[in-house]
């Protein structure tokens, strides 16, 4: 395998990069070896995960009707919805015993012009980080546990990192909104 690198200014960045980049395929690796993900007793993956897993007891069609409401109401335009467990069942068929992975699962994709504006503003290169996506899903075996998660945005050493925290307090606000609904429901 090649991998191409270019010269930085702070080879300590560089450092820092490839030593975040190994810690999280490791990480990625034990979760995915050990066929379960361990969260948090909040409810997330530890800090420095790549990705952020909640967990709501509910039905999957409130809670996506939640998270779509939750975007409206802040003024935010859904781009596209991925259906991921619809793909999944109509490929699986392609293949001999092909389990089933997801009960139901769906991506919704948006943008907010404002804090991606002011993201790139601050660096082009944050392009890599829209649009925004949270990905509500629920496994075969437990339906009434709905997961709800996203992608962090993790850049290098954290240098320019205010805007990106600004996007990743919408996402989790928006999460943590659906996420007392359900509960409120109950």
């Amino acid at each position: 395998m090649t991998i191409f690198t270019r010269k930085l200014d702070k080879p300590d960045s560089f450092y820092f990069s490839g030593v975040l980049l190994l810690l999280t395929f490791f990480y990625i690796s034990g979760c995915a070896g050990s066929g379960s993900v361990e969260l948090s007793s909040n409810g997330n993956l530890p800090d420095l995960a790549p990705v952020v897993i909640r967990t709501v007891t509910g039905e999957y069609e409130q809670v996506w009707e939640d998270l779509q409401t939750a975007l409206s109401d802040r003024g935010l335009m859904v781009s596209s919805v991925s259906h991921i467990g619809e793909m999944l069942v109509r490929t699986g068929q392609s293949f001999e015993g092909a389990k089933k992975i997801f009960a139901q699962a769906r991506g919704l994709v948006f943008c907010s012009a404002i804090l991606s504006r002011t993201m790139m503003e601050t660096n082009p290169h944050f392009i890599a980080f829209c649009p925004y996506q949270i990905l509500v899903y629920s496994l075969p075996e437990q339906e009434d546990i709905v997961y709800i998660s996203y992608r962090r945005l993790i850049w290098n050493n954290g240098h320019n990192q205010e805007p990106l925290e600004n996007i990743e307090q919408l996402l989790n606000g928006l999460v943590s909104e659906v996420i007392e609904l359900q509960e409120q429901y109950r």
